[in-house]
């Protein structure tokens, strides 16, 4: 169901107000640090020992040469201006957008400059290019040029999809993947400028609200994730949790053709594309079927990128309709006209018989004993299920949003329920998304309420009570698990074990919270930032002691201890703090002397580890 915007779309030159641009500023030199990366280094993705499996990349191919670029490196330079087989491609980004799109680099212009794309500024909360060859100002997500020679000439788009790293390197094994630079201002990609962000983070960077020509949109939450295309009447926007709500395949009719919108592949992918819905001029039916989607007609199975991988069109393509997935704030404000797709369908009854896990099982049953029919939404997507989580679930009960999770031991669950499911956002905010949470066993249920904010930035949280929603289950009334875990092994205790100890020691200990995946070591199965006596802290947990002595060693200011690794990060580490942007040199950062302290050491002792 498309609903429909009143207001007129933008158009170049007409749309670019440069009031609005120049309310937000960057120092020359801050900006310069975080506007481009040209000529990354590319190598074969059976050989990225930098890599995790749930990275988010954006991955393309172009003249048949699969590439990825990690998120949590290009977010750092947003223009990568990369060449393939010697011609010039653009690959934008920008965390605060969330966006990942692809472009040859061609600004259509004869002058025999290179096309290269900075990072310049600020405008309706997009982050807008500059390219050297024509000085143009150019809408990053879209390639589309705003102002100055190339006004109104759009980028040739290359399709580009978002996922997780080990389901792009499956669809390519001979992909190449982009390294980390060797860059004295980002000597640490994983960390600093945009590591605060993770999917769909609610709240709009403050300093880009005052760049939004006209009112605040309140249609639909700014930070859910949309794929906007293109037609004749100012566009559509596809929302991912609409999409899936339709079960991973949305189709409508724009600008006299048919379209199909994939999105997973899995219930709980974050993948999305839209193809023309024909195949040798007939058109398709598709529904999504166990990581794929099955055209009805013929029987074929077609992936994300729309090829056909089984069935007597084997081999075949669909033809790509140019997409750019973003932020719904980053969509809306360049496409005041757009349409939004809503999807109708009732959300299902939850099928207990198929619940796997005992555990998880005899919680749901017994939440729908006291509360009735328990609705679900499907799986919580991947880039936000908990990292000790073996499955997680978006389920409505008694008209209540919440999530249910069933983690990997008794001792991770406690983690989560103590420190209340809250991310760690720094230098946005200390923790966010914080909530109620009742928690049996290895089984955590928390609170998901949809309407935290007061206003449609997101930025100010509605107070404690409207914030973490109504849940009210009483522990009591719960089952206790069919198949509890084995109590934590001697010497592997949990994060709170190790923040209790601290706090027996005399330390003051606030504002805890997970980290978000992109800031996880290869290695690493969790962590969280924490605040010790006024000094900012990361406490990773690694697979092991050994991995564990391996990442601190190369890290100066880091403390071993059994699996973990406490890693100081003051705000000192970077020129301009609140952007986490320019690495200040190890000269000038103010490290924290807590490492040496010998009260520490001991904490840790205390809490079994060695």
């Amino acid at each position: 169901m498309l609903r429909s915007a009143s207001s007129p779309p933008s158009t170049p030159e007409a749309g670019f107000d440069r009031d609005a641009y120049e309310r937000f500023r960057l120092a020359r030199r801050l900006g310069e640090a975080v506007a481009s990366w040209d000529d990354p280094e590319i190598i074969p993705g059976r050989e990225a020992p930098h890599m995790r499996a749930d990275d988010y990349v954006i991955g393309l191919v172009f003249r048949e040469r699969p590439r990825a670029y990690p998120l949590w490196i290009i977010d750092n330079y947003h223009a990568i201006n990369d060449r393939v087989d010697g011609e010039r491609i653009l690959v934008a980004s920008c965390e605060r957008c969330q966006s990942g799109s692809a472009f040859r680099a061609n600004t259509g212009d004869s002058s025999e400059r290179e096309p290269l794309f900075r990072a310049a500024g600020v405008l309706n909360a997009v982050l807008l290019f500059k390219d050297l060859r024509t000085g143009s100002y150019w809408n990053h997500y879209e390639g589309l040029a705003l102002r100055g020679r190339s006004a109104g000439f759009r980028l040739e788009w290359i399709p580009a999809y978002h996922m997780e790293w080990a389901d792009w390197l499956a669809l390519h094994p001979d992909t190449g993947v982009m390294t980390p630079p060797e860059d004295r201002t980002h000597p640490d990609a994983r960390h600093g400028h945009g590591r605060e962000e993770f999917f769909g983070r609610p709240g709009m960077d403050p300093s880009f609200v005052p760049t939004i020509v006209g009112d605040l949109d309140t249609r639909y939450p700014e930070n859910q994730m949309v794929l906007g295309i293109h037609d004749d009447r100012g566009g559509i926007a596809f929302p991912l949790r609409e999409v899936h709500r339709e079960g991973g395949v949305a189709s409508c009719e724009s600008s006299g053709r048919n379209l199909v919108v994939f999105a997973g592949p899995k219930p709980d992918g974050f993948s999305m594309s839209a193809f023309l819905a024909d195949v040798d001029g007939k058109d398709r039916s598709f529904v999504r079927d166990d990581g794929s989607f099955r055209d009805l007609e013929t029987g074929g199975h077609w992936s994300i990128e729309g090829r056909c991988t089984k069935g007597p069109n084997r081999d075949a393509s669909l033809t790509p309709v140019p997409w750019f997935y973003v932020r719904w704030h980053a969509w809306v404000y360049c496409h005041r006209g757009t349409d939004l797709f809503r999807s109708d369908r009732a959300f299902p009854p939850l099928r207990h018989e198929d619940l796997g896990d005992p555990d998880l099982r005899s919680v749901i049953e017994a939440l729908a004993a006291d509360s009735g029919d328990v609705l679900t939404e499907g799986p919580v997507l991947s880039q936000l299920r908990p990292r000790e989580s073996r499955s997680s679930l978006v389920l409505r009960v008694a008209a209540e949003r919440i999530r249910v999770h069933r983690f990997a031991s008794e001792q991770a669950a406690r983690d989560y329920e103590l420190l209340e499911g809250g991310w760690s956002a720094w230098p946005y905010r200390s923790t966010l998304l914080a909530n109620r949470i009742t928690r049996v066993g290895p089984v955590v249920i928390e609170a998901d309420p949809e309407d935290r904010f007061v206003d449609p930035a997101q930025i100010v949280p509605k107070p404690e009570p409207g914030l973490q929603g109504s849940l009210r289950l009483d522990p009591a009334r719960m089952p206790r698990p069919k198949g509890r875990e084995a109590p934590p092994a001697a010497g592997s205790p949990g994060f709170i074990e190790v923040l209790r100890a601290l706090r027996r020691a005399g330390f003051d200990v606030i504002d805890a919270g997970f980290l978000p995946p992109a800031q996880l070591r290869v290695g690493c199965t969790n962590g969280i930032g924490v605040t010790i006596e006024g000094d900012r802290f990361l406490l990773y947990r690694f697979e092991s002691p050994e991995k564990a002595a391996g990442y601190a060693r190369a890290q100066p200011h880091a403390l071993p201890a059994g699996s973990f690794v406490l890693r100081s990060t003051p705000v000192t580490m970077y020129v301009d703090p609140t952007y986490e942007i320019l690495y200040a040199g190890d000269d000038e950062v103010r490290w924290s002397v807590l490492l040496e302290d010998a009260r520490l050491r001991r904490a840790f002792g205390a809490a079994g580890l060695s």
